[in-house]
């Protein structure tokens, strides 16, 4: 490996690495030919006045819906809070329709009969487990 490394060393110095005079004064004509470069101008940022559009436009659209909900709201003042909590009974749907939002439709959820069918399958599915657990253990011992 020493010889190989000795014939690599005596090659790298027999390589001229020098620029010619022609290569030297087409490098420097093409220095000479480019522009200098410039710092960037900072300009604002162009999304900035979309930003601005777009959130002045949606303040505008909330204020018209709270003055048009205010304006063609009920006339009657909803009992406070207080009232509505001590009462025994539930309000009815019909009276919170009529006081808050008469244009709106609100209908009862009905979430209990899908969750007790749920609760029947998952009973169905342990039942079934163990009777499957049961059997291998039979099977196994």
């Amino acid at each position: 490996m020493d010889e190989f490394e000795h014939r690599l060393k005596l090659d790298a110095q027999a390589i001229r690495a020098g620029i010619s005079p022609e290569l030297r004064s087409r490098i420097d004509a093409s220095l000479r030919a480019t522009e200098q470069i410039r710092p960037v101008q900072e300009s604002p940022a162009p999304g900035m006045n979309l930003w601005w559009a777009s959130s002045l436009s949606g303040l505008a659209a909330a204020v018209i819906v709270i003055v048009l909900i205010n304006w063609n709201g009920p006339s009657t003042v909803p009992a406070p809070l207080e009232q509505v909590a001590d009462r025994t009974v539930p309000v009815a749907v019909d009276e919170l329709q009529g006081l808050y939002a008469p244009w709106l439709i609100i209908e009862t959820a009905d979430f209990a009969s899908p969750l007790e069918e749920e609760l029947a399958r998952l009973q169905a599915d342990i039942e079934r487990a163990r009777e499957n657990v049961k059997e291998d253990i039979d099977f196994t011992f």
